[in-house]
Parts: structure tokens; sequence; C-alpha cells
């Protein structure tokens, strides 16, 4: 009976000796994340997060995971592990730690492009952070912010987002991150072809810098900034001394996109090619590797390769569909004054409870009108639905008729073009394509066009100030399934 009693108390003893273990190694891991992030995940990645730990132990260990895979560039994931953090501290009420799970849960949304979704947790972040006095973190949330409102054009924004986060960086006396803000402030300023306030902002970052990734960064926006503002010897010489400093991110698919859109304006189409193809070949977002194809197409369509055009065109379509599927997303400014009416009506909502124990008919009055309003909004989404649905059914038919109507041209003119010359059909060709399109009158062209795609050339200038009616007829006559020897 004793030996059993030994054994039995020894069990015990072995483990929970076992289990102090893991509460160290995370102290430690927490102690040494800013220093040595990559040995802090080394050694949350040893550790079985379910396995013989609490709970208090569990959501620090997937806040810590996620902040060690996030200074190591990985994959933010499983968001399982920063869904448990989030409840644990949300119960807890500990809003410091509660804020810094947010924002790397925001941060997970970012990196994959939904920046609505990201949005939202960014501003839950700042609500927790914003008692604790963390300027570290409410410097990353508005650069982050500042970015994802950049990305949405909305650049007055996330110019003063960029902002904040300079003096927040400035008072924890991080000048290098400080002055990676102030190149996205001059981002935002050329993007407003205010090029000569950007061309101080990014001259400013350069001379304040000695991190040599920094400077490469520094010259690269000089040199698109230059030329965005047609100074095309300049840039070229900026954008070709960026290349040799180290770099980050997406960085050099943009740089060497930027060549590459600057000699196809020289009209040098082999170096065109070069850096285009570069770019695609390094990390790039989808708005460069549009851009990267639309280049390639246009110069493929300068020298007459119509098979190589089209298949650059198809990625073209394929990166714009990514794109259009992130312009759709909600605007930060817009979820921000959500998130504020969020919050207002969440202290409205409590005194009204208070309220309600005097006041019941108030409650009732209320929940009544609440109701009613729910339910006429249901009938409004529905009828929103309908109209959609048939105005996307009336832009199909229009396009159909419009194919319909070349054809039928076509068929009629089948036994002439079929008896007629190469240089005869060539001219019948025109004929036919001026007649159902009215290509030699570019203000009926237009009008139909836009009426057939739902104001798809309108789209196209605003979006594209440079864009020719050369490019502008190509993308309608594709969109049409011209075959591309005709066109």
């Amino acid at each position: 009976m004793r030996i059993i009693s030994r054994i039995f108390i020894l069990f015990f003893i072995l483990f929970f000796a076992g289990c102090s273990l893991l509460p160290s190694e995370i102290k430690i891991a927490e102690q040494i994340m800013e220093s040595n992030p990559d040995s802090a995940l080394h050694l949350l990645q040893r550790l079985e997060p379910k396995q013989a730990m609490s709970n208090s132990n569990q959501a620090l260990y997937g806040l810590l995971l996620f902040q060690a895979l996030d200074k190591n560039k990985l994959p933010l994931k499983p968001d399982s592990l920063i869904n448990f953090s989030i409840d644990y501290f949300q119960n807890k009420n500990d809003k410091s730690h509660l804020a810094s799970c947010y924002f790397y849960k925001a941060r997970m949304y970012m990196y994959s492009q939904h920046y609505d979704e990201a949005t939202v947790l960014y501003l839950k972040a700042l609500d927790n952070s914003q008692e604790n006095k963390d300027f570290a973190l409410l410097a990353k949330i508005y650069s982050d912010m500042g970015y994802i409102c950049f990305v949405q054009r909305d650049f007055k924004e996330a110019r003063q987002k960029y902002k904040l986060a300079v003096n927040y960086f400035n008072h924890l006396g991080k000048k290098v991150d400080a002055n990676y803000k102030l190149l996205d402030i001059g981002r935002t300023y050329y993007a407003e072809k205010d090029y000569k306030t950007a061309n101080k902002c990014f001259r400013k970052a350069l001379i304040e810098s000695t991190d040599s990734i920094l400077k490469g960064s520094a010259l690269q926006e000089i040199g698109i900034n230059y030329f965005s503002s047609t100074k095309y010897d300049s840039a070229k010489f900026y954008l070709h001394k960026s290349m040799h400093f180290p770099f980050i991110g997406f960085d050099y698919a943009i740089r060497c996109y930027t060549l590459a859109d600057l000699y196809y304006t020289t009209t040098e189409y082999d170096s065109v090619y070069v850096y285009a193809a570069m770019a695609l070949k390094h990390p790039s977002n989808f708005y460069t590797q549009r851009e990267c194809y639309r280049l390639l197409a246009n110069t493929a369509y300068k020298k007459g390769d119509f098979k190589l055009m089209a298949s650059y065109m198809t990625c073209f379509q394929s990166c714009t569909d990514s794109v259009r599927i992130i312009e759709s997303q909600t605007k930060t400014s817009v979820l921000e004054g959500i998130h504020q009416t969020t919050q207002k009506a969440g202290k409205t909502k409590k005194y009204l409870i208070f309220l309600g124990w005097i006041l019941p008919i108030i409650i009732i009055i209320s929940l009544f009108t609440f109701f009613r309003l729910r339910i006429r909004n249901k009938g409004k989404e529905q009828e929103l639905e309908q109209v959609e649905q048939q105005l996307s059914i009336k832009q199909t038919l229009l396009r159909e008729s419009l194919i319909q109507k070349i054809e039928d041209a076509k068929s009629k003119q089948e036994f002439e073009h079929k008896k007629a010359t190469f240089a005869q059909r060539e001219i019948m060709d025109k004929e036919l394509y001026n007649s159902c399109l009215h290509l030699n009158n570019w203000e009926v062209f237009e009008q139909l066009m836009n009426h057939t795609f739902n104001n798809l050339i309108a789209t196209l200038k605003s979006n594209y100030p440079d864009i020719t009616h050369k490019e502008i007829t190509w993308c309608c006559l594709f969109l049409l399934h011209v075959p591309t020897p005709e066109v």
C-alpha cells in the first residue's frame, strides 16, 4: 500500500513539474520577443497550447505566437488561437492584451486584402488601447489604417492616419519608422498630383535616414514622383539608383514596373518587356501585376504580336477582376462612422435599459419602431436585389444583341465576302463595324459602349486619364468577342 502511495505522489510531482515549465517558456518568449523574434517563435512552436496549459497561458500563447509570426513576416494562422485569446481577454476585461489581439487579427485580414473586416478590428483595437496609452501599438494601428485608406484612394484620410503614426513613432524615438511614414505621407500627395509637396517629404526622409532600405524606398518614391510629373530623365536616374538598394515587400516589383512604364512612355519597347517581366517575378500586389500585363499587352500590340497581346490581356483581365473585388469593399472612413455610431448606440441602449425600469412604455414603443423599421428595410433590400438582377439581365441582353447585330451583318455579306479579294474584305469589314458600332464617330461609339457595358469608357477615363482612344476601342472589341485579326 505504501509503495502504491509513493508511486502516486511521485506521478503527481512529475506531472506538475512538467506543467510548470510551460509558463516559464512563454514568459521567456515574451521577454525576448523584441530583441530576438525568431528565437521567440522557435520557442513557442515547440509548445503544444492545448496540452497541460491553463486558459490564461493558452490565451497569452496565442497572442505571442501571432506577434512572433508577424515579426518574422510569416502568415498569421491558425485564427482559432487568436480567437481563443480574444474571448479570454474580453471575459477578463484585460484591455491591454485584448487590443493587441485585435491588432494582429486585423493584420491577418489586411494581409489577405479583406480591408473592411480588418478596419473593424483596428477600430476595436483603438478602443482598447487609448486608455493604456500604448504608443507603439497606436503607431502601428494608425500606420496600417493609413495604408488601407491609401489603397481605397481616400488620400486625405490616409494622410491624417499617417501623421498620427509619425507623432507616435517620434514620441517613442523611432526615427526610422517615422521616416517610413513620411514616405507614405508623400505618396498621398503625389497621388493627388501635388508633386512639389510630395518631393519635399521624400527628400526629407532621404536626408534624415541612415538606413539603406529606407534610402532605397526614398529614391524609389522620388523616381516615381518625377515620372508622374513627366520629368523622365530624372525619374530614370533615381529609379535605376534605387535598384541598387535592398528592399522589403513589394518595393522591387514597383521599381521594375515603374521603369517599364517609363520605357513604354519613351517608346523603348524592348526595355518594357525586360522590366515588366522582372516585376512579375518578384512579390507584388494585384495593382502592380495588372499594370505590368497592361504594358506587356500594349507593347505586343505596338509590335504587331496579337497572339501574345491576347494572352497578356487575359492576365490583365484576371488581375482587374481581383482589383475590382478589393475596390468594392467598404471604405475605412465609412466603417469609422459606423463604428462611432455603434458606440453611441451602445451607450444609448444602456441608458434606455436603465430608464426602462421606470418607463416601460418607452421600451415597448422603441421595440415596436425597431421591428417596423427592420421589416421595412428587409423589403427595401429585396427590392434593391430585384432591381440589380434586372439591370444585370438588361446589360447582358444589350451586349448579346450588339454581338448578334454584328453576326447578322456578317451573314448578309457572307457570299460577297467569300468572292472578294483580301483588300476588298478589309474594306467590307471596316464598313461592317463602322455601321454596327460607329467606330468612325467617337461620340456615338462612346455613348453606345457606355450604354452597353455600364459606363465602361467613362470609368476607364476617370481611373486612367492617360488611356488612348485606341486602347479603349480595343477593350470594347475584346469584350464583344471580336476576333483578333478583325480587331
